[in-house]
């Protein structure tokens, strides 16, 4: 991203309009974000793009997603585990 959009802020609701998320726990409040999003560029070609609020640092969001990718590989793990786990009791 240039510096020059990366000065430009705008709503999340407005930047992910019609996207829906799963709600925050009960007493919760969000402080800053980090989104990784699906598009539609101009061409109509899939692509992915990420944004964050300004109050997060690199070494926050690099922290965060790697911590992201760990538990995705954790929860895929345990589905295979569970579908191995299937096939046995067959």
């Amino acid at each position: 991203m240039s510096d020059k959009k990366k000065d430009v802020r705008a709503e999340a609701g407005e930047v992910m309009r019609g996207l829906e998320l799963q709600p925050l726990p009960e007493g919760w409040t969000p402080l800053e974000a980090l989104t990784v999003i699906k598009c539609l560029d101009a061409e109509g070609e899939a692509r992915w793009c990420t944004r964050w609020t300004t109050g997060i640092n690199s070494e926050e969001l690099l922290g965060v997603m790697v911590f992201q990718t760990e538990l995705l590989k954790h929860d895929m793990l345990a589905d295979w585990d569970e579908e191995d786990d299937d096939e046995d009791d067959d």
